[in-house]
């Protein structure tokens, strides 16, 4: 193996996508390819995968933050997404004004918006800060008001990365507990994490990625069976 080749590799070993070479691109990472499944309204998908997999990737083709550069995705409802720390608002407006334009594009109405409000602060623990702009909260902050947000209303689908909230034990641990009230609305979930605790107690289905490939699609307990031999020696 020559010094270009071995490099290569070695790249693609931690990236976990496939790498294109071009002479018009330069080189590239493939993050997915020959992807082909269903998820079913109701289903509680599980995505195992090393770093690097495709995990994020696929979440954010799901939701339909990213456009695939090939094929195509057929949906049947929208995909809210709870996969990144960025804001899908102007972080100039205050945590209350996010919370009232949330509100009102799910009812079409203000009225009970101040009820609504009160308990997203009990829940969020933001406190005074909800009159704050976005701007100024931490990290953890935005996670707690984009996550109450999202799960206070009626959704088809969710699309989450517990990686989000990593580090923030508030999220470890009441976060589990509102999204165990929010899958009981009969929500469908895709969940991509390295606990399987967190993926057992919520999750019916596993997909394993491997380079951006799906390796296994099945039960959710055949699919940590898979996942825990090591697919990243396949």
């Amino acid at each position: 193996m020559g010094s270009r080749s071995l490099k290569s590799a070695f790249v693609g070993g931690l990236t976990g996508g496939l790498l294109n070479r071009s002479r018009t691109r330069g080189l590239t990472v493939q993050a997915l390819s020959d992807l082909n499944f269903t998820i079913q309204k109701g289903d509680r998908v599980a995505l195992l995968g090393h770093n690097g997999a495709g995990k994020s990737t696929l979440l954010r083709l799901l939701a339909d933050v990213y456009a695939p550069s090939q094929g195509r995705i057929r949906r049947n409802g929208h995909i809210a997404p709870l996969i990144n720390k960025s804001f899908w608002v102007d972080t100039d407006l205050s945590g209350r004004h996010a919370a009232r334009a949330q509100y009102l594009l799910s009812r079409n109405t203000i009225d009970g918006f101040d009820q609504f409000l009160d308990q997203l602060v009990e829940f969020t623990e933001l406190a005074d800060f909800i009159h704050l702009p976005i701007r100024t909260y931490s990290d953890g902050m935005k996670t707690r008001l984009q996550f109450g947000l999202l799960t206070a209303f009626r959704h088809e689908a969710l699309a989450l990365d517990e990686g989000i909230g990593a580090g923030d034990q508030w999220f470890l641990s009441r976060a589990r507990q509102r999204l165990s009230e929010f899958l009981g609305q009969v929500g469908t979930l895709i969940l991509a994490s390295h606990s399987v605790e967190l993926l057992t107690q919520f999750c019916n289905r596993g997909l394993v990625l491997n380079h951006g490939r799906v390796v296994f699609d099945g039960p959710l307990h055949e699919a940590l069976t898979h996942y825990s031999k090591g697919v990243t020696a396949s």
